[in-house]
């Protein structure tokens, strides 16, 4: 019995220490994660090559000057193909007066025609594709967003889950006026196409993108432009408001100006096809001016008969 008792303790150290040497001789290697900045800057790359996406723009206002309060939100969905350009662009705002506008975009053998409602009236104009992207480039989510990443600074991962990270960076007041300008972020306010000068003042802002970890392209972003439109908005008003003595300029206080951008159908965007009556009645913006500017080189009689111009 003694000698049993013996060779079982034998065995279960020789199972123990061989369990132990087993674990001294594994290499445990630790998980690879990527920086904050490492991840953004491979969806910086990723984002470039992006050939459609469809985009939903939201703004959130909400202002307070001379003791009355302003809230009001726009909604504006973007489709766009990038080459050949094709794009719907839909925008809706909570205001009551304030119709749905619907613009559309079409390339055609280099040509980029733009198709817009004014007054219950369609006109169109053609221009290169380029010329027609600039124009619209508060709608271009995909080259906004590079923009934003690329002039962010600091990144932090906040939050995420299984699918998603969410990750947030700093735009340095000193880029403000560079970015602002440049993706037309503050343009439903009015407040674009404005001098350095009047940027004197902003405060840092936050970005905030949310990624999809397994195709490393953003879902959204949230851009903070409070301080950023307080600031412009009273340094327009002490500019051109006056500023004498009892009356002085009203002050405005942004309580919230956001901008949010969620993306979907990335590279599965397909093209919109223009409504038939749309291109049946659409009236070419161009030979409208022309047409405009002979009318008003021909002298005209009292009954409005073309006189002859010798």
């Amino acid at each position: 019995m003694n000698f049993c008792k013996k060779i079982i303790i034998l065995i279960s150290m020789v199972i123990v220490v061989f369990a132990f040497s087993s674990c001294g001789d594994k290499t445990v290697t630790p998980m690879q994660t990527a920086t904050p900045q490492e991840t953004i800057t491979k969806v910086l790359e990723n984002l470039k090559q992006v050939k459609s996406m469809k985009s939903v723009i939201t703004t959130q206002s909400n202002m307070t000057a001379g003791g009355s309060n302003s809230e009001v939100s726009t909604q504006t969905e973007v489709s766009a193909v990038y080459s050949p350009l094709n794009m719907k662009i839909e925008s809706k705002s909570s205001l009551p007066t304030n119709s749905d506008i619907i613009t559309y975009v079409d390339e055609v053998d280099g040509m980029a025609t733009t198709y817009m409602e004014y007054a219950g009236q369609w006109m169109k104009q053609s221009l290169e594709p380029s010329i027609v992207l600039e124009s619209l480039k508060m709608y271009d989510t995909k080259q906004n967003a590079i923009s934003l990443l690329e002039n962010a600074v600091d990144w932090q991962e906040t939050d995420g889950d299984d699918t998603l990270d969410v990750f947030q960076g700093v735009l340095p007041a000193s880029i403000l006026a560079e970015v602002v300008e440049d993706t037309k972020a503050l343009q439903m306010t009015g407040m674009a196409g404005l001098t350095e000068e009047y940027y004197q003042g902003v405060l840092d802002t936050t970005i905030t993108v949310t990624v999809d970890k397994q195709t490393l392209l953003p879902t959204s972003y949230t851009v903070d432009l409070s301080n950023t439109l307080e600031t412009l908005m009273n340094n327009v008003s002490s500019t051109f408001g006056g500023g004498t003595e009892g009356n002085e300029p009203v002050k405005t206080i942004v309580n919230e100006y956001t901008l949010t951008v969620d993306c979907s159908d990335i590279n599965e965007t397909k093209k919109i096809e223009i409504p038939k009556e749309t291109l049946d009645n659409a009236i070419d913006f161009e030979r409208q001016i022309e047409n405009a500017s002979i009318s008003e080189d021909i002298p005209v009689g009292e009954n409005g008969e073309e006189l002859a111009v010798e």
